[in-house]
């Protein structure tokens, strides 16, 4: 083990990652707030949550794990100090990660929190039972090398980004307007009408993109990281692609990486990831059927166990082509401590060629989620200038895969008998907005008119309306059952099939991909997204004890503060990456 932690030599690309983006890096040491004048202790800045500050004290007796980051300028003697008071205050060093100048810890929460002189509260937050810090942490003159403490907020952070179609009658669609009620209401008059669709299946998810028959990425490696892990995804998969009269998985394309220590009471236990785990390889099968794919199990979804898996699969022996991120919570969650691990893990990501991606969540503009109260709110980890965001669309295919229709994934919902609204209105769609913690990057302000300073979310976008999704196979009751999809997490290992597919056409190496994408935004290669006249109308299934079984799904509407437009916009961001036109363009200019 070296004396000091240091950082990894970055490449030419992060370099150009770096220069890209004028914001004040997170992998430099914040201004530290002014030493205590009694003790000499130093406070390390927003190390506590505002919104804990005011909750009353608990002892928790749990133990808790955190990660602790360590200065750039600090020295060897320095860091080695450091160590040694962590271990003489009863914190245990169970590992160190060179590449992000970071220790990961493990103690009692009464050690931390006299070890840093804090104390813990609870209170509930965005709907989440949460303990956290009530005052920002500090350490004395033998931690002069700790920069800042992520990962002592423990809450079930982050969910999964999957959305799932209604119960279908047998009336669903299984192309754009095969079917239509007769039922529709004429006080409601859209253009383009369709009842519910079915659920695409492999190929359709391919036409959506409109990839070329030979774009099937081989020699790609797509990561996914996700929360537990469910073994009989190799399994199902097949069945289901089997049953769809193509390939299965060859000898070792899947690999699955199990948590070491997984916490299956928290985060509603692995029943609640295992249609996400299913949905994202299954995406990701279906649009590059021959690359590999390697998913990677948290322990649990508290945000910082999620962005050091993320740090194993950039880590792994096989340097993956991309990591899909389908999971996100609240930015408001996060410390500044929690974003600056997060930005240190994607800057060695980037470093190494590895382009992440993650999804903008399902909530709107989050108005109505938690306790929210009409406040809007973007998600982490899509709001770091670090990551590609991806958005969502509501897209219908015609019987020969071409696209019928297609606008922004915002839904509102109607009685289908009188066309009234459904309160609130607002059912589900893609996230987006400008973020309240991290400036926005050159890439975006060089290229968006848009009022504020923040990071704009989303950058890009795909399929994520779950009545116009993806029929995934997952388990149920002991057999395999097929459902619709969707949600961001439809969206986002979809586009980063697209852009592995494009490393490994043309053998361009890039890390962070957002920058490529403005860059061509406007081109043939990215389809801009606006508004549609368009909705789908479904009948639920009588079983679900429903008092109307009648719907109508209206399409960006603007039924919060947030609707696709010409250009960059908050649902879709730049748009759809599209056919060879993108696979071929995509870095080229780099």
């Amino acid at each position: 083990m070296p004396a000091r932690l240091r950082r990894r030599q970055t490449t030419s690309l992060a370099a150009l990652l770096i220069a890209a983006a004028t914001l004040s890096t997170a992998c430099s040491a914040p201004p530290a707030a002014p030493a205590g004048p009694t003790d000499g202790r130093r406070t390390l800045a927003a190390t506590a949550p505002g919104w804990a500050s005011a909750a009353p004290e608990v002892a928790p007796d749990a133990r808790l794990s955190a990660t602790v980051l360590l200065a750039d300028s600090a020295t060897p003697a320095e860091v080695s100090a450091a160590r040694s008071w962590l271990q003489a205050v009863g914190i245990d060093v169970v590992r160190d990660r060179e590449s992000i100048r970071a220790l990961s810890v493990t103690a009692s929460a009464s050690a931390f929190a006299s070890a840093f002189d804090t104390a813990f509260g609870q209170t509930t937050v965005d709907g989440r039972a949460a303990v956290a810090p009530t005052r920002d942490l500090s350490v004395p003159r033998e931690g002069s090398a700790i920069e800042s403490v992520a990962g002592l907020v423990d809450t079930d952070a982050m969910n999964p980004s999957v959305d799932p179609a209604p119960v279908r009658g047998d009336d669903c669609a299984a192309y754009w307007g095969q079917t239509l009620s007769s039922s529709w209401p004429s006080s409601v008059q859209v253009e383009h009408r369709s009842n519910a669709l079915c659920g695409y299946g492999p190929t359709q998810l391919r036409a959506v993109h409109r990839l070329p028959a030979d774009a099937r990425g081989a020699g790609a490696t797509v990561a996914i990281v996700g929360v537990f892990d469910d073994d009989t995804v190799a399994a199902n998969t097949d069945t289901y692609f089997a049953r769809e009269g193509l390939s299965t998985l060859r000898d070792g394309q899947y690999t699955h990486h199990a948590p070491a220590n997984p916490n299956v009471t928290r985060c509603g236990g692995p029943s609640a990831w295992t249609v996400e785990q299913h949905l994202d390889v299954q995406a990701v099968r279906a649009m590059a059927p021959d690359a590999d794919i390697v998913y990677w199990g948290a322990d649990d979804c508290l945000a910082a166990t999620l962005y050091l898996r993320v740090l194993d699969a950039v880590e792994a022996p096989t340097t993956p082509s991309v990591v899909s991120l389908s999971f996100g919570g609240p930015e408001e969650l996060d410390t500044d401590a929690d974003r600056t691990l997060l930005n240190r893990v994607l800057v060695e990501a980037a470093s190494r060629g590895v382009s992440v991606f993650a999804s903008s969540g399902n909530d709107g503009d989050y108005s109505l989620a938690g306790d929210h109260h009409d406040e809007t709110d973007v998600a982490t980890p899509a709001s770091s200038p670090y990551v590609t965001a991806v958005g969502g669309a509501s897209i219908g295919l015609d019987a020969d895969n071409g696209i019928a229709v297609e606008s922004g994934w915002e839904v509102q919902t109607r009685f289908a008998l009188n066309g009234g609204i459904i309160p609130p209105g607002f059912l589900y769609g893609a996230g987006g907005g400008e973020s309240a913690f991290s400036p926005r990057p050159s890439w975006q302000s060089d290229r968006i008119a848009h009022s504020g300073s923040g990071r704009l979310v989303p950058d890009v976008a795909s399929l994520a309306d779950p009545n116009t999704g993806f029929t995934v196979a997952v388990p149920r009751d002991g057999a395999v059952s097929y459902e619709a999809h969707g949600g961001t997490s439809l969206a986002t290992p979809m586009v980063a099939s697209m852009v592995a597919i494009a490393k490994a056409r043309t053998g361009v190496r890039v890390g962070l991909a957002a920058p490529f994408l403005y860059r061509l935004s406007g081109s043939s290669a990215i389809r801009d997204i606006v508004p549609a006249s368009a909705g789908t109308w479904y009948r639920r299934d009588k079983g679900t004890g429903q008092l109307w079984l009648e719907t109508l799904y209206l399409w960006d509407t603007r039924p919060q503060s947030l609707q696709s437009a010409t250009g960059w916009d908050p649902v879709t961001g730049v748009g759809i990456p599209n056919g060879a036109d993108f696979l071929d363009r995509f870095g080229a200019d780099q």
